[in-house]
C-alpha cells in the first residue's frame, strides 16, 4: 500500500508561518496524511505554541545538527531553503512513497491527500512557472535543452521509488554546491524531462496574476508579496484567513491589513498596458502581454488530467514563443 506525507521546512524566522500554514491543512483536509516541519533553530518558546495549535498532529523535527552534519556548503542564505534537497535522506521519511514539500507561504483550500495520492508515474509532480517563460535565457544560463520548461518548487509532490533509484536528489544537492546554485534550479536541471504537470489549481500563484483568485485555488501560493510582508497581491479573503490562524498565538501581528483595500490592485491594473510598455523596447512586457492565462490554466489542467509529462516550449503553447 503506497504511504504518504507531506512536510514544510523553515528556519527559526519562517517557523511561524510554516506552522500556520500547517494548521490550515489540517483544517481543510479530512482525510489524515502524516505531516512534518523540519526546522533549522526555531525558539523552544514558538515550538511550545506549536504544540498547540497544531494538537500535536504535525511532527516537528529539528534538522539543524543534521544538516550542519550533512558535508554540504551551499550558497549564502537561509539553510533552510535546501532542506527539501535532503528528502531522500532524512529518516522520517524512510518508509513514503510519495512526498510533498510545501512552503511556507501557502494556502490550501482542499485536502492534501487529493494532491499525494494522485497517479504519478514520473519521479516529481510540479506545475509549470509561466513567469519563467516570460525570460526563456534561463535554459541557457542553466544549461537546459531548447525548450525546457520549468516548474516552481514551492508545491511539488517526489514519487521517491524512481527519486531514491535514481539518486536525483544527490544529483541536486552536488549540482547546488558545486554550480552554486539555488535550489529550485538545481532541482529544474537534474529533474529536467523527469516530471509530470500538476494540475495549475495545486499551486495557484498570486504573482503577475490577475485571472485566478484566492477562492479559485485547491492551494494559493503567494510567490509575490508576503502576508506577513508588503501584502501585495494578498487578497483581503485570503489575509483574514492568515489572522484567524494566528489567533491566540504570538504571531498575529505581521498579518494586520496595513491599508483598507487590496494592495496590488494597481499593478494589476498597469499590467493591461504590457503591450504598449513593450513598444519600448521591454520584451518581458511583450512576452507577457501576448500570453493567454486562461488558455494557459486549461492547457496544463488537461495534461495534469490526463497525467502527461510537462510539455517542451510551453511559451509556444501560451502564443508568444
Amino acid at each position: 500500500m503506497m504511504k504518504s506525507c507531506f512536510f514544510l521546512a523553515a528556519d527559526a524566522k519562517y517557523f511561524p508561518y510554516a506552522c500556520l500554514a500547517a494548521r490550515r491543512i489540517l483544517d481543510v483536509s479530512r482525510q489524515v496524511t502524516p505531516g512534518f516541519i523540519m526546522h533549522i533553530g526555531a525558539s523552544e518558546s514558538d515550538i511550545a505554541v506549536a504544540g498547540r495549535l497544531l494538537d500535536d498532529r504535525i511532527r516537528i523535527v529539528d534538522v539543524t545538527a543534521f544538516m550542519a552534519g550533512s558535508g554540504y556548503r551551499f550558497r549564502p542564505g537561509s539553510a533552510a531553503t535546501f532542506i527539501r534537497l535532503f528528502a531522500d535522506l532524512f529518516p522520517e521519511f524512510a518508509a513514503y512513497d510519495r512526498i510533498a514539500h510545501i512552503d511556507c507561504d501557502v494556502l490550501f483550500n482542499r485536502d492534501i491527500a487529493g494532491l499525494v495520492d494522485q497517479p504519478i508515474h514520473a519521479p516529481l509532480l510540479a506545475a509549470h512557472d509561466d513567469y519563467m517563460y516570460f525570460r526563456p535565457g534561463y535554459r541557457k544560463d542553466m544549461s537546459m535543452q531548447p525548450g525546457a520548461p520549468y516548474f516552481n518548487a514551492g508545491i511539488i509532490v517526489f514519487n521517491m521509488p524512481p527519486v531514491r533509484e535514481q539518486d536525483l536528489l544527490k544529483q541536486a544537492r552536488k549540482l547546488a554546491v558545486d554550480g552554486q546554485m539555488n535550489d529550485q534550479n538545481a532541482l529544474n536541471v537534474v529533474f529536467e524531462r523527469k516530471w509530470q504537470t500538476m494540475h495549475p489549481n495545486w499551486n495557484l500563484q498570486s504573482l503577475g496574476t490577475r485571472e485566478f483568485r484566492f477562492s479559485q485555488a485547491w492551494a494559493r501560493h503567494f510567490a509575490g508579496g508576503k502576508p506577513w510582508g508588503n501584502q501585495v497581491g494578498v487578497e483581503l479573503e485570503a489575509l483574514s484567513v492568515w489572522r484567524d490562524l494566528a489567533k491566540g498565538t504570538p504571531w498575529g501581528k505581521p498579518f494586520e491589513q496595513r491599508v483598507p483595500f487590496e494592495r496590488g490592485v494597481m499593478k494589476r491594473f498597469l499590467r493591461r498596458f504590457d503591450a504598449v510598455a513593450g513598444l519600448f523596447g521591454r520584451d518581458v512586457h511583450r512576452r507577457r502581454a501576448r500570453y493567454d492565462g486562461d488558455k494557459m490554466h486549461r492547457i496544463y489542467a488537461k495534461h495534469a488530467d490526463d497525467g502527461a509529462m510537462a510539455v517542451q516550449f510551453p511559451e509556444v503553447l501560451g502564443g508568444f514563443g
